[in-house]
């Protein structure tokens, strides 16, 4: 399955309301989800992936998605984000919205990093 490509302002909204709980019907009504128009329902039913991803985004995202926050809960490095805490299911809700120029990867002590593409 393909999943719809969207823009990382619509990423951070998406997961604001997602945390929040907001429904999808109320979504729909929402002129901030305009740019999505007909793909809205399939972002939230199927999942996204951000169409350039940076770091400063990637900790976005970890702040929203998983409380964690850099420099307390993992360290930024020359070629990514190093030590970052996550279960099963929070890797397979995370990998699908990585974009193309970057990947998350297991770390040897367990916990896992985000690198971009050189």
């Amino acid at each position: 399955m393909t999943l719809t490509k969207i823009s990382m302002p619509d990423a951070i909204r998406i997961e604001k309301v997602r945390r929040e709980g907001v429904e999808i019907g109320d979504l729909l009504k929402n002129d901030n989800f305009a740019s999505l128009g007909s793909e809205l329902e399939a972002v939230f039913r199927d999942g996204y992936q951000v169409k350039f991803l940076t770091i400063n985004g990637a900790k976005n995202l970890l702040r929203i998605k998983f409380d964690q926050e850099a420099d307390l809960d993992y360290t930024e490095t020359e070629h990514g984000l190093s030590g970052i805490s996550m279960d099963e299911a929070q890797v397979e809700a995370f990998r699908p919205i990585l974009s193309d120029n970057c990947r998350l990867e297991q770390e040897p002590s367990g916990s896992y990093q985000i690198l971009w593409a050189e």
